[in-house]
């Protein structure tokens, strides 16, 4: 019984650490326009340790929370550029 007891704290448990601290993560949201650069780096330095690369640097302006931001930004562009 022992030996199996120190074959799932060997190797079950530190993967269930593992998840719990990447859901952990993936619960925070995204960055906005007025988040502090502190969270920012926090955001992207925890995501990067919990293997989101991707979420972490996102730069596609649909993913991101200032969407809506981004698209009235881009018509007022258009609209002053005489191409609207």
């Amino acid at each position: 019984m022992n030996n199996f007891l120190d074959y799932l704290w060997a190797h079950h448990v530190p993967l269930i650490l593992a998840w719990v601290f990447s859901a952990a993560i993936n619960s925070l949201p995204a960055p906005t326009m007025s988040s502090s650069p502190a969270y920012i780096f926090f955001f992207k330095f925890l995501n990067t340790l919990a293997a989101n690369p991707f979420r972490a640097h996102s730069t596609t302006i649909e993913a991101s929370p200032n969407f809506e931001a981004a698209v009235r930004d881009r018509i007022a562009t258009l609209k002053n550029a005489g191409q609207l």
